[in-house]
């Protein structure tokens, strides 16, 4: 984040985040995603590609999963639903992959209990 005035404060690297979210908004567009109304699911896999040099499994480095997950409901407001307060269930994943990804699932929420969505989401 980047103070610039008047108590406005800016991503840093803004000019880069609105080209990507852009991109997911167009891939959208492209594959004909539908508007949804009413409660939403969403299931985001981030693949980032894996340096030589690292011996980690898993990518538990930046970029942080938070701020990639806003970028996404930001990226699909007005294209996959009219409002990010729509979406009522996230699942996600960052992982390495062969090359830098993003796969996107989005769907009508299935209203469950607790009990229900606990046992879903153990059999994930």
């Amino acid at each position: 984040m980047k103070h610039i005035g008047n108590g406005r404060i800016i991503h840093a690297k803004s000019k880069e985040l609105k080209e990507w979210r852009d991109q997911i908004g167009w891939t959208a567009k492209a594959a004909r995603v539908e508007k949804l109304e009413g409660a939403i699911s969403l299931t985001l896999v981030f693949t980032l590609p894996k340096p030589k040099s690292v011996k980690r499994d898993e990518p538990s480095v930046k970029p942080d999963l938070d701020k990639l997950i806003r970028s996404c409901l930001d990226a699909l407001t007005g294209i996959a639903y009219d409002d990010d307060g729509q979406v009522v269930e996230i699942f996600t994943r960052k992982m390495y992959g062969s090359e830098a990804g993003l796969a996107i699932e989005v769907g009508q929420f299935q209203g469950q209990d607790l009990e229900q969505w606990l046992r879903v989401r153990r059999s994930r």
